[in-house]
């Protein structure tokens, strides 16, 4: 999964019509907002939402895309989604659902580690998250992001990963996991081997990734680590 900006930036640094023909595929998901054209025409569109009133506003005004097939909703305190959101964040997980699959749309739950609290001292985020009960998003999803790209190319990446993929199952066999990559997770700057080894570690019981390719303390991105891993991940696959 792309943010649209994240395509045309990697498209700016020089990508090769190879990699961008093994992107532009239907399974592959990139978010595009309902006024632009898809950057890749044959990959699937999906728009995103900080919060439950901002999708009932934009179904209310018609501003989802015909081709629109998945939204996401990024319920986190650090994308300014509602106080009201905040208090109860499973219940507007459950209403997001109901809305999306009544009018056709599949749900892509994101919810945000810190709406568990702020990240502990010994960094397992993750497992704060289960505690608070965040994963019981995923009963209502189609699929369900879990953000832990602060450890990518860990083991705790990777066991966090696969204790995801567990408690998925449990809870909704029918939904699909992603995992969170990014080349700047909360600023810092992120290597092609930190994205490689969180793929290698995770790739066969994950069903996707969402790869941001933020801004970091600099205020630059950095397509061009995105586009080292993607290559990588391209000549395993052929």
């Amino acid at each position: 999964m792309l943010l649209d900006r994240a395509v045309l930036d990697m498209q700016a640094a020089g990508a090769s019509q190879t990699l961008l023909d093994f992107v532009n595929q239907p399974q592959n998901l990139v978010s595009t907002p309902m006024a632009r054209a898809k950057p890749l025409a044959s990959a699937t569109r999906i728009q995103v939402f900080s919060s439950y009133a901002g999708i009932v506003q934009a179904l209310a005004n018609h501003h989802i895309a015909a081709d629109t097939r998945a939204v996401v909703y990024d319920n986190e305190r650090s994308t300014g989604t509602p106080a009201a959101e905040l208090e109860d964040p499973v219940r507007y997980c459950r209403k997001t659902a109901q809305l999306l699959h009544q009018n056709g749309l599949e749900y892509i739950a994101s919810p945000g580690f810190d709406l568990s609290g702020p990240r502990p001292a010994n960094g397992e985020w993750f497992r704060q998250f289960v505690r608070a009960g965040l994963m019981k998003c995923g009963r209502y999803a189609d699929y369900l992001d879990i953000q832990d790209q602060l450890m990518q190319g860990t083991a705790t990446y990777s066991r966090d990963a696969q204790a995801a993929a567990t408690l998925l199952h449990q809870i909704n066999p029918r939904a699909k996991l992603l995992m969170g990559l990014s080349t700047s997770p909360s600023g810092r700057l992120g290597t092609v081997g930190q994205l490689w080894q969180a793929y290698q570690d995770t790739s066969r019981f994950v069903t996707g990734y969402w790869l941001n390719l933020p801004h970091n303390v600099s205020g630059l991105s950095v397509p061009s680590v995105a586009l080292r891993f993607l290559q990588k991940v391209v000549t395993k696959t052929r």
